[in-house]
C-alpha cells in the first residue's frame, strides 16, 4: 500500500514539476499583457473620438451621426484605432514570442 500511494505521489509531482513557468515565460506573459493594456487604450481613445465627432454633428436614434460625412470620419477615426492596437498587440506578441525562443 505505501509503495502505491508513493508511486502515485512520485506520478503527479513528475506531471507537475514540468507545468510550472519559467522565468522567461513570465516576462513574456508580462510584455504580452503591457502590450494588451496599451491597444485597449488605443482603441479607447479612437473610439471615443469617432463618438465625439458623432456628438458633435449630434446623433440619430440609432447612435449614428445626422451626417453622412461625419460618421465615415468617425468610423475612419475608429478603423485606424483599431489598426494600431492591432499593430502594438502583434509587435506585443513578437517580443513575447523571442523572449521565450530558447537560444
Amino acid at each position: 500500500m505505501k509503495t502505491l500511494f508513493s508511486t502515485m505521489i512520485a506520478g503527479v509531482l513528475c506531471i507537475f514539476s514540468g507545468c510550472s513557468e519559467s522565468y522567461m515565460d513570465k516576462q513574456a506573459d508580462q510584455v504580452r499583457d503591457a502590450s494588451q493594456n496599451k491597444a485597449d487604450v488605443i482603441r479607447q481613445d479612437h473610439n471615443r473620438l469617432g463618438d465625439q465627432v458623432r456628438d458633435a454633428s449630434g446623433k440619430t436614434i440609432t447612435g449614428s451621426a445626422q451626417s453622412g460625412t461625419a460618421e465615415r470620419k468617425a468610423d475612419q477615426l475608429e478603423i485606424q484605432g483599431e489598426k494600431k492596437a492591432d499593430a502594438v498587440e502583434k509587435e506585443g506578441e513578437a517580443r513575447a514570442d523571442q523572449i521565450e525562443k530558447p537560444k
